[in-house]
């Protein structure tokens, strides 16, 4: 008897401790607890969480190494996350659109989907979706997800290497290609579309870097324009009258750049934007870079986050000046916002705005310049200004160029 319990406990013995060393590999497999170091561009980092081993796989939180090199989380949940990262350039005055991604990190569908938007403001548009498998596939921890080294290359266009004996992770950030997916250009031919669609010559250059476009002056040490500001308004101007030099002389067709003056070379089929991007050029010099779209909800506040240094907004509707942009947006969703001029202000003996000069653009609706109907200037007291200008719209805010 005694025997008989003895061997039975023996057998239990080895059954339990074949139970937990098959658990314990089991778990090292799934993912190994080491201690794994993370060089980004030649750059020691901690990533949070950190990255695992799981079956055999390194792997990482693609949220927090995204990020490291310089990609925008737009939307995360459990099992989708949308990274974006844009590329602009500037021809010394004016700053484009180049390149835009998206990649959309699908763990339900177990795909990777990635677009792409190459253009020059609304010149060059051209989409480009396509869906990629994984090589590994990720896996959620803790609500992080975590993707192979493997997948890197794909997602963000970033090389990875494993150096198993030191157990680090070399991450070399990479640029967005030029060139991505069927019938897009390569970047010397965009740049040369660039070139033709705009009329500039000379060597496009990255923002930051000095552009052989417009010569520097050394007594204002402000860059010198390829024209003369006109000006902001000192006296009320006539109503339906044209301040705004748009169309070169002889020029009838609206549709084509060739026929605007400089301030109105960009951006031709963009209607009220276009307009004002347009006329605070003319008139002061300042150009007001298309990421900030004016007229459309939260563009304002896109400016104030911004936090440029050549132009400021102002929410006080009293605080009303000649030479600055009203932006109105819908009262709801659906309704569409505007943006004008404002030309000129008219105050009473005690300083009071009583009349507002203004001008604006797209009245025929085609987005196109309207010469006919478009530019002219109009006259109304204050008060409809501020708060009835338009049924459908409210007044959001101005900006206010400064010098």
């Amino acid at each position: 008897m005694y025997k008989s319990k003895c061997l039975k406990s023996i057998i239990c013995f080895i059954l339990l401790a074949f139970i937990f060393n098959t658990a314990a590999v089991f778990l090292m497999s799934a993912s190994a607890a080491v201690n794994i170091t993370v060089i980004i561009d030649e750059n020691t980092v901690s990533l949070n969480p950190s990255p695992q081993i799981i079956n055999g796989n390194v792997m990482l939180p693609v949220k927090a190494a995204a990020e490291a090199i310089d990609w925008e989380t737009r939307s995360s949940n459990a099992a989708v996350i949308e990274l974006a990262k844009t590329v602009k350039y500037t021809d010394g005055s004016r700053e484009y659109l180049f390149s835009s991604h998206t990649v959309t990190l699908n763990l339900e569908r177990e795909w990777i989907n990635r677009s792409i938007m190459i253009g020059v403001g609304r010149f060059f548009d051209t989409d480009d979706d396509r869906r990629i498998s994984f090589a590994v596939k990720p896996e959620i921890i803790n609500g992080n997800i975590f993707i192979s080294i493997k997948d890197l290359p794909k997602c963000l266009y970033a090389a990875a290497d494993w150096n198993e004996v030191t157990k680090t992770i070399s991450i070399k950030s990479g640029s967005i290609p030029y060139y991505d997916g069927q019938g897009l250009p390569n970047r010397d031919e965009l740049f040369e579309q660039m070139r033709t669609y705009h009329k500039i010559s000379g060597t496009l250059t990255r923002i930051g870097e000095q552009s052989s476009l417009f010569a520097q002056s050394t007594e204002t040490s402000k860059t010198t324009l390829p024209f003369k500001p006109s000006g902001i308004m000192t006296s009320a101007p006539k109503t339906g009258s044209v301040p705004a030099n748009i169309l070169l002389p002889d020029k009838t067709d609206v549709k084509s750049n060739d026929s605007y003056h400089t301030p109105y070379k960009n951006n031709i089929r963009s209607g009220c934007n276009w307009y004002v991007y347009g006329r605070l050029y003319e008139t002061t010099g300042i150009w007001v870079p298309n990421k900030y779209q004016f007229g459309t909800r939260g563009g304002l506040k896109d400016i104030e986050a911004g936090n440029p240094d050549y132009i400021k907004v102002e929410r006080d509707v009293n605080r009303i000046v000649s030479g600055c942009a009203a932006i109105y947006i819908g009262k709801t969703t659906k309704d569409t916002g505007h943006a004008v001029f404002v030309e000129y202000v008219e105050r009473d003996a005690s300083g009071k705005p009583v009349s507002v000069y203004y001008t604006d653009s797209n009245h025929s609706r085609t987005g196109y310049y309207d010469p006919a109907r478009d530019a002219k200037v109009i006259k109304v007291s204050f008060e409809k200004f501020a708060e009835s200008l338009y049924v459908t719209k409210v007044f959001d805010g101005y900006i206010i160029p400064v010098k």
